[in-house]
């Protein structure tokens, strides 16, 4: 008997293990309450009240219990009694005397107050055949098949331009760079990733800079967030001084809006080293294909010079595509100035893309050419005749036979009679299958084709959804493989050189101390001479001296001080005085030393009998 799947060993039903519980605990197994990790074994009941629940179904497929919900394990398949499950991979539901069939398959199954099933498919193909014809699907490790990211090297420019050295915009201080990334998923595990993102960048002229950062990404069940916590170290080089900083952040994004923090410390010990702590608000305008151009406002504080400077950033992203990303910000403190700059990045996935996600590989969809129909596409020589076209009946067409049963594929519903035989049949349309993902997924664990679901209600709506992209981890997975933007002027601040402290230069100055030696002279020699006097003063006699070299000397220091004369002899009635200071000999002494501009002053006072000459 023919089958739609390949033949393949049977897998018999072994256990259903509790996996999450999800708003409350009313959880049970054969009506006792059931724990995470309790299992259930064939014939035994699963069921909820005001609570839902994920199982693990002998790792070969997960299942999403809804509220209000009871299935009955058996040896190949599940029963559904009452309320709705959702089931990703190959775990078979019987259907009365039917068996509805998987293959790649992430489908919903429900029984509506008529007692009917409502089936929808979300992703993949499913079947409803006699039990008899079903046959069990590939069995495979369903935790396995979970996406995983994928390296990724980054190629771009950077330019960033200011005013903070007292110049217009149009003169602006700044560089135009070059950028090399390379992001490395270190250890993945489901809606989880450890990873190291590292950058280089160059004006192939002096200035470079390089970043390096380890983080942790993860998926948050409770509200579909998406986390990032991350530690780095930047260093950057310009021609006076090579900086270093340790930087921290942290993000939380969620359906497009994101918040986050992230600062820097700065470990070097350059004079204009700056740190800085910064949150950012970040909002969706408008989308771009799976992602949207983002509006990002980020108030910030830097820390330099024994000072606070409070400042604001506003940024756009702009994803050109899924591979180039353009932004562009500018932010104005009291310390910097206006600061405006941009990147303009190109990324590209190592290994066939940015995820490698094995549920993407489904079967092809029915194609209108009757060649690639099942029942044609053997394998075997086929031969074609030429004539009157025959059109493909209504059985053909839904591929419903005798021996194959009724095939369903993704964007299908049906209703289903408690025996398993088709009511009626239909397309979701693009608010029931949104609804239905929300529906099973919201709260819980990621599916391993969540994003598989994803790309399936893009193919057939042509739509993006937030909400969907969210619950199903494709945010998440755009989220992971984005680490923060590490730009040079963005992130690693310096103080312009115009806002440091002005050096006050030192001066090289002589100190000189000049002695001179004097001797009072008469300023009447004739007199003094007729009275048997000398021309010069001794302070030892009363008659004084002819010879200069015998008279007595004084002295004084040039520039602090000055001569005095006020001496006279008296003879015979007549006074004779010597009041002319005459120069005999000098003698001057100095010293060499540097001082500060503004320490000349003080040094003129401390020194107030030296003469101070400033040589340069």
């Amino acid at each position: 008997m023919l089958s739609i799947f390949a033949p393949v060993q049977a897998a018999p039903f072994n256990t259903a293990k509790v996996v999450r519980l999800v708003e409350g605990k009313e959880v049970f197994i054969d009506r006792q309450p059931a724990r995470v990790n309790a299992t259930a074994a064939k014939g035994q009941q699963v069921s909820t009240g005001i609570s839902r629940t994920e199982l693990l179904f002998d790792r070969r497929a997960i299942g999403f219990l809804g509220k209000n919900s009871l299935i009955t394990l058996g040896q190949d398949c599940f029963r559904l009694k009452s309320g709705s499950v959702l089931i990703n991979g190959s775990q078979q539901s019987c259907l009365g005397s039917k068996v509805l069939g998987v293959r790649g398959t992430t489908y919903a199954l429900s029984i509506n107050t008529d007692g009917n099933y409502d089936l929808a498919v979300l992703h993949g193909e499913a079947s409803v055949a006699d039990s008899s014809a079903a046959e069990s699907a590939i069995t495979k490790d369903i935790l396995e098949t979970y996406p995983r990211l994928n390296p990724v090297v980054s190629f771009g420019s950077s330019a960033w331009g200011s005013n903070t050295n007292g110049l217009s915009l149009g003169e602006a201080a700044g560089l135009v760079l070059g950028d090399l990334g390379f992001y490395v998923p270190i250890k993945q595990l489901p809606g989880e990733v450890f990873y190291s993102y590292s950058t280089g960048s160059s004006n192939f002229d002096g200035f470079w800079g390089g970043s390096s950062e380890i983080g942790y990404s993860w998926f948050n069940p409770n509200n579909q967030s998406s986390n990032t916590l991350m530690v780095g170290y930047d260093g950057w080089k310009q021609p006076s001084c090579t900086h270093s900083q340790i930087s921290a952040g942290a993000m939380w994004q969620r359906e497009g809006v994101q918040v986050g923090i992230n600062g820097g410390v700065p470990v070097d010990n350059c004079e204009s080293q700056l740190g800085f702590a910064m949150a950012q608000f970040g909002v969706p305008l408008m989308p771009i294909g799976e992602q949207a151009i983002q509006l990002t406002l980020a108030p910030y504080l830097l820390h330099g010079l024994g000072e606070n400077y409070g400042g604001g950033r506003a940024s756009l992203g702009i994803p050109l595509s899924p591979a180039v990303q353009l932004m562009g910000y500018g932010q104005y403190d009291e310390l910097l100035d206006t600061v405006v700059g941009g990147q303009l990045r190109l990324s590209f996935g190592l290994g066939g893309g940015f995820v490698n996600d094995p549920n993407l590989q489904t079967p092809q969809q029915r194609s209108p050419l009757p060649m690639a129909k099942r029942q044609f596409n053997t394998g075997q020589p086929w031969q074609i005749a030429l004539g009157e076209t025959k059109q493909p009946s209504a059985d053909e067409e839904g591929l419903i036979t005798q021996t194959t049963g009724t095939l369903f594929e993704a964007g299908e519903k049906a209703t289903l009679s408690p025996q398993g035989a088709v009511i009626s049949r239909g397309q979701l349309t693009a608010a029931e299958y949104k609804a239905l993902v929300l529906n099973h997924l919201t709260g819980q664990s990621l599916l391993p084709e969540g994003n598989a679901i994803n790309s399936t209600y893009q193919s057939l709506y042509g739509l993006n959804s937030p909400a969907l992209m969210a619950v199903t981890g494709a945010n998440w997975l755009i989220a992971a493989r984005t680490p923060y933007p590490r730009l040079r002027g963005a992130n690693n601040l310096e103080i312009p050189d115009n806002k440091l402290p002005k050096k006050d230069k030192k001066k090289t100055i002589s100190l000189e101390t000049t002695k001179v030696n004097y001797v009072c002279e008469t300023n009447n020699p004739s007199l003094a001479m007729s009275l048997g006097l000398g021309t010069y003063y001794v302070s030892s006699n009363s008659t004084g001296t002819d010879s200069i070299n015998s008279a007595t000397q004084f002295n004084f220091i040039r520039g602090a001080s000055s001569s005095s004369c006020n001496y006279s002899y008296s003879s015979g009635g007549s006074t004779v005085n010597y009041t002319v200071p005459t120069e005999v000999s000098s003698t001057t002494t100095s010293r060499i030393e540097r001082v500060n501009k503004n320490s000349i002053n003080q040094l003129i006072i401390n020194n107030p009998n030296q003469r101070i000459t400033i040589i340069k």
